[in-house]
């Protein structure tokens, strides 16, 4: 069956052309260019061997999971630090092919579930490193694991921008934050504002105004880029207002929380102060690239470069990427899911190319990847109220860890395996608890958490450090370290 569709891969696409060689009998000569050789005999000699390796879970990363695995190709998922992705962060999504509308986070779980059925495997971990030089490529994950692979799709998609204005950082988890999904229920009654002009300023500020007093969208230029159906959708909330032509100078606080934000009127040039609770961010992203510098070839924002032509094929045989990773106009879903298919079938040829067959393929069982398991859950205690609170943690002569998350985040869902499993490798050194934010109101108005996830420990019953944000396995590693 693998020989059938990768036959099929093959004919569809013909031969495949690398600058001034090609693969014409599945076996490649090493050039002068210092690229690695691609001698299938390399891959049956390695160990922890996977032919289609997918760097990414959102829209592309998926898709290509999809196409890969349908095509009879033994396709591993490494999901990341941000399961899902971006789409995880959004609620109704109005232009997602044959549905009138559905939430973001149903549309991973559906399309994880259709890699998964056709028999996609899914590692729940993340990158550390990569190698390019030999082949078949090498990947090191922040859990230790090491991977070889023959094909990568990457598709680690990208993260939201910053202002970079004083004030931001300080007050980041204090007020500042970029995900309105898990954080408004924070501001109950609050005024805040979202600065951002597109779809993602839209769809920030709708998500705000069932729980605000009043949301603000300031727009830097003189009108919204947002699709024209989001801004009609904006009319109906009678809360939320729209303000142009105002670029943001500083988040203003008292040291503990956001309490306005200072902008500059660019038609003339005055100074406002707002008094404001929460600043949302929505002002684009940028590429998740940081592994790949010096490793592919990068365009001055950062995008990965592509062979030019109708390929996801970057300058790197055999590697190949989708989605907002090297998008820069279009940046939606649709088109990443689109891409990430492109990506699969891409790969598909280049496989079919080098040699991979039936019996290549039953050569590389011995030497597959085995190496997915599930983390050891230590013991998490669960912090309810106050009378919780001060029981654990007033009266404690060690060191006490809380990760504060609600059930509709994304990110908290993603943290708190991660947090269990430190909770085991820390037993004896330190008490872990899980607060819910809904749940223990008073706990979180006490602590001053305005941003889930939330790490908050304590030592000897002093609050000794605060992190608003997610953190893969080795940096919580890191991290508790400091305080046991």
């Amino acid at each position: 069956m693998l020989s059938k569709n990768l036959q099929f891969f093959s004919l569809l696409f013909g031969s495949l052309i690398f600058g001034t060689g090609f693969f014409a009998t599945g076996l490649s000569c090493a050039r002068a260019t210092g690229r690695p050789t691609y001698e299938i005999q390399n891959a049956i000699s390695s160990d922890n061997v996977v032919p289609l390796v997918i760097i990414g879970s959102g829209p592309a990363g998926l898709s290509a999971a999809v196409y890969g695995a349908r095509g009879k190709i033994d396709t591993l998922v490494i999901e990341g630090n941000k399961p899902g992705g971006l789409l995880t962060e959004t609620t109704s999504v109005e232009n997602w092919p044959g549905e009138t509308s559905i939430l973001g986070p149903d549309i991973v779980k559906k399309m994880k579930a259709q890699a998964q059925h056709l028999g996609a495997r899914f590692l729940s971990d993340a990158v550390e490193s990569v190698d390019f030089s030999q082949w078949p490529f090498e990947i090191k994950t922040e859990n230790g694991q090491t991977i070889h692979a023959m094909a990568i799709v990457i598709a680690t998609g990208a993260a939201p921008r910053r202002l970079n204005i004083p004030g931001e950082d300080q007050y980041w988890g204090s007020g500042v934050t970029s995900c309105a999904v898990c954080d408004a229920p924070f501001f109950k009654g609050e005024e805040v504002v979202v600065i951002g002009g597109g779809d993602s300023a839209a769809e920030e500020s709708m998500q705000l105004a069932p729980y605000v007093k009043h949301v603000t969208v300031l727009v830097r230029k003189d009108r919204m880029v947002a699709a024209p159906s989001m801004q009609d959708r904006m009319k109906g909330f009678s809360n939320l207002s729209v303000k142009y032509n105002l670029e943001p100078q500083e988040v203003l606080g008292d040291g503990m929380r956001v309490t306005g934000i200072r902008l500059l009127n660019a038609t003339n040039g005055e100074i406002i102060d707002m008094p404001i609770a929460g600043v949302f961010l929505a002002i684009g992203h940028n590429p998740n690239t940081g592994l790949f510098v010096d490793k592919l070839k990068l365009d001055k924002a950062g995008y990965i470069v592509l062979k030019p032509g109708r390929s996801q094929e970057t300058l790197v045989p055999g590697v190949f990427a989708a989605g907002d990773v090297e998008d820069h106009s279009y940046r939606q879903a649709g088109v990443a899911a689109a891409s990430g298919i492109k990506a699969a079938l891409d790969a598909a040829r280049f496989l079919t190319e080098i040699g991979l067959n039936d019996e290549v393929a039953a050569q590389l069982q011995g030497q597959e990847f085995r190496g997915i398991h599930e983390a050891v859950q230590g013991q998490v205690i669960r912090v309810k109220n106050m009378e919780d609170f001060n029981s654990l943690v007033t009266n404690s002569s060690g060191t006490v860890i809380l990760d504060f998350f609600a059930d509709y985040c994304p990110s908290c869902m993603q943290m708190l395996p991660v947090f269990e499993a430190s909770a085991a490798d820390f037993a004896g050194k330190a008490i872990f608890a899980k607060v819910d934010a809904d749940e223990a109101t008073d706990v979180v108005e006490k602590l001053f958490v305005h941003k889930v996830p939330c790490l908050i420990v304590f030592k000897n019953g002093e609050l000794v450090a605060k992190y608003n944000d997610v953190m893969s396995k080795k940096e919580l590693k890191a991290f508790i370290e400091q305080f046991v």
